[in-house]
């Protein structure tokens, strides 16, 4: 039993010419493998449609890794497999794309109708510093080509990296003015390194997020600011908690009941492909409260949180009152939603920490 009418699928492309530093994602610089790998790839989507039947899909998104560093007859072959696989219901496709990509009219002809750029920091020292092979001047020229052939750009930041200053801050903001672009997502750099002192990071963080805000944009989870009707309705999926799948090395999935995350050793997941088998690394079905937990969890990272009616179906003995009790200050429970307050946002990573912590969890709902 699926969780909606409508499956998402994720596709991941674990290559890039070059790794960036603070990279913690599965990908790898050896493109010689790029056509064992699709092979495999799409042999993963042939299964999958025979496991789950010519399912509808009304998201596709193609990350990585670099998606755009392979060869475009690639994504052609791919989304090939995947139309004649499943039944595609006007779906959002999103590609990542590095800001020297060029071939938008190509891309725009595989009916992808949504590009993610990673600029990461308009301030070329701190591109420099973190291994990225673009400067500024070359994301601007590759933004103004893509607006010819794309409405909706996403483009991605990251707060906390080396030589990182107020004035980076600014630059950002310069940009996002400059292009206007429908979605744009701002994270925290997550590394054992601290380039910056918390105080600072959480004032660029701040300043960052205000200018947004102030600029029309709205924040519909943690990281990601949108216009009205541009929310990614992919990672919506994600973030609800519904059916999607994921294929490629170290992608997962969550169909109905079932949790699973593919094998991210690619020489461990082309072979058993060349065997017609998943190469499942982590398989489970589900329990009622792992799908609680899962829900709570990917749920609250939303503005407008969790549907009561949602949580009640899920475990009718939750006592919702009793955990914003324990979490006093940090969640708002209404009629409609439990969500996260202003301050629960500023805190999240602590706040999600202990909404899955197994023994409040068990103790809200009576256990």
């Amino acid at each position: 039993m699926y969780h909606s009418d409508y499956i998402g699928l994720y596709v991941h492309i674990p290559f890039c010419k070059d790794r960036c530093n603070y990279c913690d994602f599965v990908s790898y610089t050896d493109l010689s493998l790029v056509e064992d790998y699709f092979e495999s790839l799409l042999k993963e989507i042939t299964i999958w449609s025979q496991y789950v039947g010519k399912v509808s899909l009304n998201s596709i998104y193609v990350g990585g890794g670099t998606p755009s560093d392979i060869p475009l007859k690639y994504l052609e072959k791919t989304f090939d497999t995947i139309s004649k696989s499943f039944n595609l219901c006007d779906p959002e496709i999103t590609v990542e794309i590095n800001p020297k990509f060029r071939y938008f009219y190509e891309l725009r002809n595989l009916g992808v109708n949504r590009i993610s750029m990673g600029l990461q920091a308009a301030d070329d020292t701190v591109l420099k510093a973190v291994n990225r092979r673009h400067s500024v001047s070359e994301f601007r020229e590759t933004c103004r080509e893509a607006m010819n052939y794309f409405e909706n750009i996403n483009i991605d930041f990251i707060i906390g990296l080396p030589f990182e200053s107020e004035q980076t801050i600014w630059n950002n903001l310069k940009v996002i003015n400059e292009y206007n672009p429908k979605h744009v997502s701002v994270y925290i750099l997550e590394s054992k390194q601290e380039f910056l002192d918390q105080d600072t990071l959480a004032d660029h963080h701040e300043s960052f997020i205000s200018a947004l805000l102030e600029n029309g944009y709205e924040r519909y989870e943690i990281s990601n600011f949108a216009y009205p009707g541009y929310q990614c309705k992919h990672n919506l999926k994600y973030w609800n908690n519904e059916d999607y799948i994921g294929i490629g090395v170290s992608a997962g999935g969550h169909i109905g009941l079932k949790r699973y995350v593919n094998s991210s050793n690619i020489s461990l997941y082309m072979e058993c492909l060349k065997n017609g088998k998943f190469a499942f690394e982590y398989f489970k079905e589900n329990s009622p409260l792992d799908e609680l937990k899962e829900t709570l969890f990917m749920g609250l990272r939303l503005s407008s949180g969790i549907k009561i009616d949602k949580l009640m179906q899920l475990s009718p003995e939750l006592k919702i009152d009793e955990l914003t009790s324990i979490l006093n200050g940090y969640l708002i429970y209404d009629q409609e939603s439990l969500r996260l307050s202003s301050t629960g946002k500023d805190f999240s990573k602590f706040v999600l920490s202990k909404i899955i912590d197994e023994n409040i969890l068990l103790h809200v709902i009576g256990r």
